[in-house]
C-alpha cells in the first residue's frame, strides 16, 4: 500500500482543495495572485533542489521501507510530486487563513 502517497494526499491536497473551494474567495485579487505566483515559483524552486539532492545521492527512495506507485518522472516517484505541489499551497492556504481569522479577531 502506497502509504506515502495517501499520506501526502490527505494533508495537503485535500485540506488545498477545501480553502481553494471556500475561503480563497474571500481574499482580494491581490491575495489570490500572490498564492499563485508563490505557489508556482516554490514548486519549479522545490522541484530543481529534489533533482539535485537526487543527482548528489542526500536521499533515494526505497521500496522496502515504503511501497511508491511506480509512475517516475526522470530519478523521482509522482509521490515527490504529490508532496512539492502540495506543501507550499496548503501552507500558504494555513498561513493565509490564520491571518484572516487574526485580522478579524482583532476588529472585534
Amino acid at each position: 500500500m502506497p502509504v506515502y502517497f495517501i499520506t501526502y494526499t490527505v494533508l495537503f491536497w485535500i485540506p488545498f482543495f477545501l480553502f481553494v473551494l471556500f475561503l480563497l474567495k474571500f481574499f482580494g485579487s491581490n491575495i489570490k495572485k500572490s498564492f499563485w505566483i508563490t505557489s508556482i515559483i516554490m514548486a519549479i524552486a522545490l522541484i530543481g533542489m529534489e533533482y539535485l539532492y537526487l543527482k548528489f545521492d542526500v536521499w533515494s527512495f526505497s521500496e522496502e521501507i515504503d511501497p511508491l506507485i511506480g509512475i517516475w518522472f526522470g530519478s523521482a516517484p509522482i509521490e515527490e510530486y504529490v508532496y512539492w505541489f502540495g506543501a507550499t499551497p496548503f501552507c500558504l492556504a494555513v498561513y493565509l487563513s490564520y491571518k484572516r481569522l487574526f485580522e478579524r479577531g482583532k476588529g472585534a
